[in-house]
């Protein structure tokens, strides 16, 4: 095959490309931020927690939780632990006999995330539920923000920002740019009515909505937030999902401990692509990991051919022009500024992470919490 037939297929991923992330970096405009403001109605609401070997996490998540400004008369914590093998559950058990908030702790009747979290939402008499993870911390304003907008916007389920908690050193720097590319990619697409994805460590819903919401994807080991969020648009279109660009809102996690734990959890969530069925996601999706594969392609032939690596490293400078409106906007949001000078050489690792992390996601299990595909 001709170099120039390879590169004008190159250029042709390239405008595909510009016009997919051009399209989300609108979005993202377009979401107005938002401040929580003194709530007056009476919204009962349910935190549900899936937790699986949590105990070096699950303390400031618990603290965070306890010191919520919204009525504690008004909403409870709901945890249903997965079979943990540590001091989860007694950490726990210290935090359910608190005089502030209802906490109550549930164990799980089958192996899996998924069926944790049905199991906690079946158990909740709340009308909103707001899902996050055993390895989070939140706001103090969180379920408050959470309410305010539900009630203002009539949205049926929210997505909200989640940000690592630490960017110190390149990889971690790395994750982290990484991750908010992500979340700001989701956002932006709800932003333009094009819903792609979410993040079940920061989302809420109607458990009315969750009740009627057909799970057809049991045979993915994770997808819930994502396959929730293109049920409710084909069945009530894109303006029923909503994003909430609130600071108050933002979920902090930790980033990956290791490049091993970062691959598998970029596996994880790339097996979700197998599940999908609206056309956005799909092309997504494809526009993402053909431009990528191309750019790797570019990569791997200069070892044979001297010029290619010329024609990466300019490739690679344009990919960072389109991308850097959203990522930036983002590191601002979620006050990391500080890693707008990682991103340019972070750009020139990506292509070819997420060529591989396709292609494993693809055809290869994962692991997770000391379990072989399944969440």
């Amino acid at each position: 095959m001709e170099a120039s037939y390879i590169l004008w297929v190159i250029f042709l991923f390239l405008i595909a490309y510009i016009i997919v992330i051009g399209i989300i970096t609108i979005g993202w405009i377009r979401i107005p931020q938002t401040s929580t403001k003194k709530i007056t109605v009476k919204t009962k609401v349910s935190v549900i927690i899936a937790v699986r070997n949590e105990a070096g996490n699950i303390y400031p998540l618990l603290e965070s939780l306890v010191k919520q400004t919204y009525d504690p008369n008004l909403f409870d914590i709901v945890i249903v632990d997965d079979h943990s093998e540590d001091e989860t559950v007694n950490i726990i058990n210290k935090y359910i006999h608190n005089d502030i908030i209802s906490i109550t702790l549930i164990k799980a009747d089958k192996k899996g995330k998924k069926s944790a979290l049905l199991q906690g939402i079946n158990y909740s008499n709340s009308e909103l539920i707001i899902t996050t993870d055993g390895d989070c911390s939140v706001n103090y304003n969180w379920i408050s923000a959470f309410v305010d907008y539900y009630v203002s916007s009539n949205k049926k389920v929210i997505s909200g920002p989640v940000t690592y908690s630490s960017s110190d050193g390149f990889w971690e720097g790395f994750f982290r740019l990484d991750f908010s590319s992500l979340v700001a990619a989701g956002a932006g697409s709800i932003g333009v009515g094009l819903p792609l994805m979410g993040n079940g460590a920061n989302m809420a819903f109607s458990k009315e909505i969750y009740t009627d919401f057909d799970n057809r994807n049991d045979k993915h080991a994770s997808g819930d937030d994502v396959f929730l969020m293109h049920h409710v648009t084909k069945k009530f279109g894109a303006k029923s999902l909503g994003f909430l660009k609130n600071e108050d809102s933002m979920v902090i996690t930790h980033a990956p401990n290791n490049i091993s734990s970062f691959m598998s959890q970029r596996m994880r969530w790339g097996s979700k692509a197998k599940g999908y069925r609206l056309i956005w996601p799909i092309v997504v999706s494809l526009v993402v990991f053909l431009f990528n594969a191309g750019l790797s392609a570019i990569l791997i032939s200069g070892f044979f051919m001297s010029w290619a690596f010329i024609v990466y490293a300019l490739l690679v400078i344009t990919k960072y022009f389109i991308d850097f409106p959203l990522v930036y906007r983002y590191l601002n949001f979620s006050n990391a500024p500080r890693l707008k000078p990682l991103f340019f050489f972070a750009e020139f690792i990506y292509p070819l992470y997420i060529f591989t992390a396709s292609i494993l996601a693809l055809f290869f299990k994962f692991s997770w919490k000391n379990r072989d595909g399944l969440s």
